[in-house]
């Protein structure tokens, strides 16, 4: 039993010594920076620099003699662990050798055995089962040791291949990767110490190899001059064209046993390449050194130094990353990868590392930070459209580097808060300017566009700005929170004009005067030419918003964002009211669903289109309420059946001069003269027609001349022509009246008014038919100012009173006059207004 008890495994110490594990990896470049900042922190101390270099000279001999002892010693530890190792396999088999007599010895003490005791027998039985375990404990220290000299044997193989081949030294590392997986699984962790012994091999050979093939690669980069920019990669002699290429593609050997097996599904972003990561790290050192340091460089207030800083080295490098570096790739695995993309990626890495260390300083500045988030779309937005950048196997949109703003919910909330004080601070500004509703610029001559007023054209610019401020945003509830902003703005520009035009009309038309013909000086300001002044600064805004508006809304962004909304959502909020606000206003636009052909602002510019038609009524109500008011002489006279011709014959158009009826103070008239008594009105129209023409575009201006003139042929209808008779020269003093008085007052601005006052044209005609017997002949040779062929008050009172003619042929007997508007009951009115008319 002793025999076997002695044999024992090597002491811990020996076999740990033969293994050494980087538990701590140093980082060259921060002990670089520390060294630099702890030695030379101000100019004084680079008086001292040779001194300082020597001793670092020093200090390298030394450590360089340290390596090679170190070296040596690791030499002769790796010996030792292989004599051991030998000596331990020795011991295994002696132990083997015992186990076998010893099944011998037990078989032949059966029979004695069984003569025993039962308490001997218990006791047989207990050795045994303690030499069976100490046999299993032999076994397993067998494996153990076997494990440990093979992973010593791949690591020695894989180092002495690595100085000739990278390529034949991954060959014993992935068997040696192999074999970490295989005792992993097969011991599940009842052998904690072996499994991070394999672990920690793995992972040193890992460094080691990335140690080599770095340096190699580092010896290329330092060759070609890297990282100054190299414009024309063709000037590159071709030995170290060959280098680079060799290095390049050796390193990227390790890509896989670092990373992993590329996931090409698109659920994630590549890595990055790891000849790459070499190439971008003195660019990130350069860039911490100026903008993360105590340089005048690195300043809160200055985002858009180091964002431009990036943006130039991707300008710069760019030629050789795309004509060379890419190159080199396509020849291996890695085809999919974009080199630039990937050199962009770990640059925006640096990026993203200094947006997080300025935010915590920026948050007492709230302006800086809405700055440093404006400069950060700016540059996403370059990256995008300019550099066309995504990711290395990103199949998603990027949501670009302002996302690390964003992603912070108290960084958002700061920047949202800040967003919407400047606007409504702004908005308020625009509002306040004694000027916020004088035109924005003089009349150029232009009458195809409206003239907006100061207060329209600020504002919307105000809104182009948060546009721009949330066009570039990928997230869309950041984008519709400022959107809620541009339309909080359009909400309460509304209600501001919508507020106006409530008072004026109020003023205008409500009030009822305790003592008539007196007015306050608010009252006057809505009248006459005034009134409409005021009306149309309005009109201009309203007007404005909505073209603006509507021009928008076929933008491509527009067309999308609104996609986007009516993809998560049923119903558009109401623009023009808020959600806790209850309106009946008809001119107030209410939530509707979503129109898959509408626009962003469809409610916006409903709200505003109403709005502004209602401000054209008001404009006709203020032109026609003055005229109206006006014409109460012209509508008082009763001389219109009285007047008669002074000689018994004459011709329908012929100058005539007829007497005033004694009776009615009403003058003579000569031919051509309009009635004095609407000199008045029509002195008002015109000025009123004129002050439009001049400040409205054309469009507009027909458009309310129309209205106008629809008010205006009304009213002369049923106060003059259905609340009057007429004599023969009545009607054609009437005919004057509307002829040279009212269309000879708009011809200066519309071509043919009385296209616009067509049934008053024919109730003219009709009133100027000439008195005459059924069966006299028209004169010959005489016709009509149209050119129509004249005809007696008779002739057509036989027509129009002749029920046995059909509609149509007495529509063709009114159409050869020039009648041609009126239905037959209206021409029966207007006719029967003839004294002359029996019927």
């Amino acid at each position: 039993m002793a025999a076997v008890a002695s044999p024992m495994l090597p002491p811990s110490t020996h076999r740990a010594s033969n293994v050494v594990v980087f538990e701590k990896t140093i980082d060259v470049d921060e002990d670089v920076c520390d060294f630099f900042n702890a030695r030379f922190s101000s100019r004084d101390d680079l008086a001292n620099i040779k001194t300082i270099l020597k001793e670092q000279e020093t200090i390298g001999e030394d450590l360089n003699k340290k390596f090679e002892e170190s070296k040596a010693r690791t030499s002769h530890i790796l010996k030792e662990a292989q004599a051991t190792s030998k000596s331990a396999l020795d011991n295994l088999q002696t132990l083997e050798s015992s186990a076998m007599d010893l099944e011998e010895q037990m078989e032949t003490s059966e029979t004695f055995a069984s003569g025993r005791s039962k308490r001997d027998q218990r006791t047989m039985i207990e050795e045994l089962s303690n030499f069976q375990n100490r046999v299993q404990a032999l076994e397993d220290a067998k494996k153990y040791i076997t494990i440990v000299a093979q992973t010593q044997k791949l690591i020695s193989t894989a180092r002495t291949l690595l100085q000739s081949s990278a390529k034949d030294a991954l060959v014993p590392y992935n068997s040696l990767v192999e074999l970490s997986k295989k005792v992993k699984e097969t011991v599940q962790g009842n052998n904690t110490k072996l499994e991070s012994f394999l672990s920690a091999s793995v992972d040193s050979l890992l460094q080691e190899f990335r140690a080599s093939l770095s340096k190699k690669f580092q010896a290329s980069l330092d060759a070609i001059g890297w990282p100054t920019p190299i414009p024309h990669p063709s000037s590159i002699a071709d030995e170290k064209q060959d280098d680079f290429d060799y290095a390049f593609k050796e390193y990227l050997l390790l890509q896989e046993p670092v990373y992993g097996p590329l996931d090409r599904s698109g659920k994630t972003p590549y890595p990055p390449l790891l000849p790459m990561e070499l190439m971008v790290a003195p660019l990130i050192l350069r860039f911490r050194f100026h903008f993360e340091g105590k340089r005048p460089t690195n300043r809160l207030d200055k985002p858009e130094w180091y964002l431009s800083h990036v943006l130039g080295l991707i300008k710069d490098h760019a030629p050789l990353l795309q004509k060379y570096v890419q190159t080199i790739v396509q020849e291996t695995e890695y085809k999919e990868y974009d080199v630039k993309n990937d050199f962009i990626r770990l640059l925006v890495g640096a990026v993203e590392r200094k947006i997080r260390l300025s935010v915590p300083a920026m948050m007492s500045t709230p302006e800086i930070l809405s700055h440093g988030i404006h400069e950060t779309l700016l540059f996403d937005k370059v990256l995008r459209d300019d550099e066309l950048y995504i990711p290395p196997g990103q199949t998603t949109e990027w949501q670009g580097t302002v996302q690390v703003y964003l992603g912070n919910r108290e960084w958002l909330k700061t920047w949202l808060r800040v967003e919407k004080d400047f606007t409504v601070a702004r908005y308020t500004q625009i509002m306040d300017d004694a000027h916020a509703w004088q035109p924005a610029y003089e009349d150029m001559g232009e009458k195809e566009f409206i003239i907006p007023t100061k207060s329209a054209e600020k504002l919307m610019d105000l809104l182009e700005i948060v546009t721009q401020r949330y066009r570039p945003l990928p997230v869309l509830e950041h984008r519709t929170f400022l959107l809620d902003i541009q339309l909080d703005l359009l909400i309460a520009y509304h209600r501001h004009i919508r507020g106006f035009v409530d008072q004026y009309e109020s003023l205008t038309y409500s009030f009822v005067r305790v003592m008539p013909g007196a007015a306050t000086d608010e009252e006057l300001n809505t009248m006459g030419v005034a009134g409409l002044r005021t009306l149309s600064q309005w009109l201009a805004s309203t007007e404005y918003i909505s073209s603006t508006l509507k021009d928008w809304g076929e933008d491509v962004f527009f067309l999308e964002l609104y996609k986007e909304i009516s993809e998560r959502t049923q119903v558009v909020k109401n623009p023009m009211h808020s959600d806790n606000e209850a309106t009946d206003d008809e001119d107030e636009p209410s939530g509707k669903n979503l129109d898959e052909n509408g626009m962003i602002f469809d409610e916006s510019i409903r709200g505003f289109d109403q709005l502004s038609k209602r401000i054209q009524e008001l404009m006709v109500k203020n032109v026609t309420k003055d005229v109206f008011g006006s014409m109460k002489p012209y509508l008082s006279l009763r001389s219109w059946p009285q007047i008669e011709f002074s000689a018994p014959e004459r011709g329908l158009h012929s100058p005539t001069t007829p007497t005033e009826h004694p009776s009615h103070h009403s003058p003579s008239y000569e031919d051509d003269d309009v009635s004095p008594e609407l000199y008045q009105p029509l002195s008002l129209l015109t000025h009123s027609f004129e002050f439009l023409a001049q400040v409205l575009p054309t469009r507009h201006f027909t458009g309310l001349y129309r209205q106008i003139s629809q008010e205006v042929q009304d009213f002369m209808w049923q106060k003059v022509i259905m609340k009057n008779q007429f004599s023969e020269l009545g009607g054609l003093q009437f005919a004057r009246d509307v002829r040279i008085g009212l269309f000879g007052a708009s011809r200066r601005w519309v071509k043919k008014p009385e296209n616009y006052h067509r049934k008053l044209k024919d109730a003219c005609i009709l009133l100027s038919l000439q008195r005459a017997k059924v069966n006299s002949p028209p004169p010959a040779g005489q016709a009509s100012d149209g050119g129509y062929p004249r005809r007696t008050l008779a002739q057509i009172m036989a027509v129009i009173f002749d029920d046995e003619l059909g509609v149509e042929d007495t529509k063709k007997k009114l159409d050869e006059i020039g009648v041609t508007h009126l239905s037959i009951s209206e021409a029966k009115d207007v006719i029967r207004k003839r004294v002359e008319c029996w019927r």
